[in-house]
């Protein structure tokens, strides 16, 4: 006889363990975030608030200030923006607000089994209690001799009302328990659809009734927990009871039957008539089908913008859209965020001065999880964007995204960096910037809005990967904008054509912290190449002539160089078309470009030219261009020839809108130092061609977030400029503008509306070689 013997292994969980390795791999691996004061954050002052201040363990994210809301079974967590310290959210302006949030593992600790719950929520809120604003509810002691208000926890978040009662009918009651004068996102980790009779326990168990499909867990939602239209009544009756007066009948709303309510079964907990009354909430803006569980830090962008009037409703509708999951924790962009926008009744605030208080609360119950926030911007600290651009600086041409180079041509990067408010400096500013496949830099400059500069040094270079530099200087509302400009090199191909792949930089600096990603573009093969040291102009005096001296090189192997001699140069002269020369080419490859004075313009003359070889063996050249300048001048360079505002609803009214796409007003000034510029600009009505309608809005040009508009109908001061070098400058007056800054198209604020339709109009530049009286 055989006999085999089994050994039965049974590994058993510590709840208390794996939530304490749950919150320390929170830590060990929370993203880079702001580290601020105590005083900027508020923890509400309620009983046995779970909410503390806690320091990242990550050695990659230094400095950082993490905010612990929840990590224990019925717990209630809450913290808000000091408003004594300027940090505040201001509905009468755009904010932006960006944060890391962690929900913990999907298999946290609950009371009967392995369930995370029950999650947080953003609020903005007016609230009389200010910064001890939370949820409450009544419970009674066993003997029902005496009742004690509580904070909410379980399904409330901290913000909604509470679903104590069993007996509550009046959604009203339940909306006077939640934060009021406030709208709320909320970020649920636990379903509560409880429905069937013994499951109404009295410790809500329901606000997530409704939802669409079984299978939905976690979710989105949105809504104002002080506003009774938020909370839906339902009821249901006892299945158990019996007849014992006939004249006593409810619907069962379990079993659809009719049934006599025995009333001698009925408890303080239910109704006379058998039965139970609950509450769901009325989800808004409703986000189903992700993933907030899984012990990953997710990153969270709120927006706001600013109330309009809104006609049809009758009321000031200002709109906040949330993007979750927009950015992974390298602070690359994904492309799998969820995005909501939702119209807000600003009324609802019931503020004189629009500055609210914002934070989070969270909460559990029965089921808990480790609930974290790490910030990344606050709304009235600072807000700032970052942008690039890629110029090709052989071709002297912007390089658009998915956009042809030449091998080997040189190319520079910009990063620009706006600060649009608020009340503190954007200071301490580290920058650092991947270099992408195919990319070679060697020098760079960092130039700001107020004239300085400075040179990055060339020891950032070093790194193959990186480029990491900070900034000398601060931002703020008086030095707004910082342009970092990274000069290199296309990589040498023959052969094949060769991607350059979109490239990662961060902004990290003490009040925020920002992104931002560069295009794709490739690199076109060529055999050879063609490459001159001048710069892109040429100045000289009048009367002379110019020499341009150039050389051809052979990107392939030296056993199968062709012979420089017999290639031809082709040039072209102002719009003229290319035409061969004579002009040798020596056997390295070397030659020189001559141009007499006479074949000039009298001020200025563009002048392109390229080699080619007359058997088409090796192809041709790329492109060089340059503009010969007679004394130095200044001009237009590229000016966007179409520009246009986002698209408005006929009901708008007073109100600014912003530019669509990237504007391009730039100046070349090739003069000596010290030399001035300004532009000035003025624009027409705009008018539907189609139905010869005319707008009831006008162009304006604003300065700054904080300044006037000015109506364009008259010659306005746009920019102006003294040159601190005397090298040759290209300035973009529009590359400082935001959304709430530069040209904008106002609205009236007028009873009547505008007819549907596509409004056209023109804008008139006026570049002056001083500085104007403006």
């Amino acid at each position: 006889m055989i006999i085999f013997f089994s050994i039965l292994f049974i590994y058993l969980v510590n709840p208390n363990t794996a939530l304490a390795d749950d919150y320390q791999n929170a830590l060990d691996t929370v993203p880079k975030g702001l580290k601020w004061s105590d005083d900027d954050f508020k923890k509400a002052g309620f009983e046995g608030n779970s909410a503390t201040i806690v320091n990242s363990n990550n050695p990659e994210s230094p400095d950082t200030s993490v905010i612990k809301v929840t990590n224990g079974l019925y717990q209630v967590g809450g913290i808000w923006s000091n408003a004594n310290n300027y940090n505040y959210f201001d509905i009468d302006h755009d904010q932006t607000a960006s944060m890391w949030l962690y929900f913990g593992h999907d298999k946290a600790t609950g009371g009967d089994g392995m369930y995370p719950g029950d999650g947080m929520a953003f609020v903005i809120q007016n609230d009389p209690r200010t910064t001890d604003a939370h949820s409450t509810g009544t419970i009674t002691n066993k003997d029902k001799s005496t009742t004690k208000v509580v904070p909410g926890n379980g399904e409330t978040l901290g913000v909604w009302g509470t679903d104590w009662d069993t007996k509550e009918t009046e959604p009203t009651n339940i909306a006077k328990n939640a934060i009021q004068n406030s709208f709320a996102i909320e970020f649920d980790t636990f379903m509560d659809r409880m429905t069937n009779f013994n499951d109404i326990s009295g410790e809500g168990v329901s606000f997530d009734v409704g939802t669409y499909g079984q299978k939905d867990t976690h979710h989105i939602a949105a809504n104002y927990p002080g506003e009774a239209s938020t909370y839906i009544h339902h009821s249901v009756t006892d299945p158990t009871k019996t007849v014992t007066d006939p004249t006593k009948k409810v619907q069962n709303t379990e079993t659809n039957t009719t049934k006599a309510i025995d009333t001698a079964k009925a408890t303080d907990s239910t109704k006379e008539d058998g039965t139970k009354n609950y509450f769901s909430l009325l989800h808004l803006a409703y986000t189903s089908n992700i993933n907030l569980v899984d012990s990953k830090w997710h990153h969270l962008t709120i927006h706001w913008t600013k109330a309009t009037y809104n006609q049809v409703s009758g009321k000031m509708m200002g709109k906040l859209t949330y993007y979750y999951d927009d950015k992974n924790p390298d602070g690359t962009a994904t492309n799998t965020s969820k995005v909501s926008t939702m119209g807000v009744d600003i009324s609802k605030f019931n503020t004189t001065d629009g500055k609210l208080h914002w934070g989070f609360t969270g909460a559990t119950g029965r089921y808990t999880e480790n609930n974290l926030i790490a910030f990344e911007s606050l709304p009235s600290f600072v807000d700032a964007e970052a942008q690039t651009t890629i110029h090709n600086d052989t071709a002297n041409k912007e390089v658009p995204a998915d956009g042809h180079v030449d091998t080997q041509d040189k190319i520079t990067y910009n990063y620009d960096l706006k600060y649009i408010g608020w009340t503190r400096t954007w200071s301490d500013i580290k920058a650092k910037m991947q270099i992408p496949a195919n990319m070679t830099f060697s020098s760079g400059e960092v130039t700001y809005a107020n004239g300085l500069s400075e040179t990055i040094p060339s020891s950032a270079f070093s790194d193959p990967q990186y480029i990491n530099y900070t900034l000398q200087q601060h931002l703020d509302k008086d030095n707004r904008t910082a342009k970092i400009s990274l000069h290199g090199q296309a990589a040498k191909t023959s052969t094949n054509q060769l991607t350059v792949p979109t490239a990662h930089a961060h902004f990290d600096g003490d009040n925020l912290i920002t992104d931002t990603d560069t295009t794709s573009f490739i690199i076109d093969p060529r055999s050879i190449t063609l490459k001159s040291s001048t710069p892109d102009i040429i100045k000289i005096n009048k009367n002379d002539s110019v020499d341009i001296p150039a050389q051809v090189d052979y990107l392939g192997n030296e056993s199968t160089k062709p012979d420089y001699t017999k290639m031809t140069v082709y040039q072209k002269i102002n719009d003229q078309d290319y035409v061969p020369l004579t002009t040798p080419i020596a056997a390295d490859g070397s030659f020189t470009l001559h141009l007499d004075n006479s074949q000039l313009n009298e001020s200025s003359t563009p002048i392109s030219f390229y080699v080619k070889d007359p058997d088409d063996s090796v192809g041709q050249t790329n492109t060089l261009s340059r503009m010969i300048q007679i004394g130095g001048t200044v001009a237009f360079g590229e000016v966007s020839n179409k520009v246009s505002f986002k698209n408005i609803y006929w009901t708008s009214r007073n109100q600014l809108v912003p530019r669509l796409d990237k504007w391009n007003i730039n100046v070349i000034d090739s003069r000596d130092k010290g030399s001035s510029w300004s532009v000035q600009a003025q624009a027409s009505n705009l008018i539907n061609t189609n139905k010869q309608h005319t707008l009831y809005g006008n162009l304006v040009y604003r300065e700054n977030p904080d300044s006037q508009a000015i109506d364009l109908t008259n010659n306005v001061h746009i920019a102006s400029h003294t040159k601190n070098s005397d090298n040759i400058e290209t300035n973009n007056i529009a590359s400082q503008w935001t959304d709430q800054s530069g040209i904008l198209l106002a609205l009236n604020n007028s009873n009547q509306t505008s007819r549907s339709g596509n409004y056209t109009g023109t804008i008139n530049w006026t570049l002056l070689d001083s500085i104007d009286n403006a």
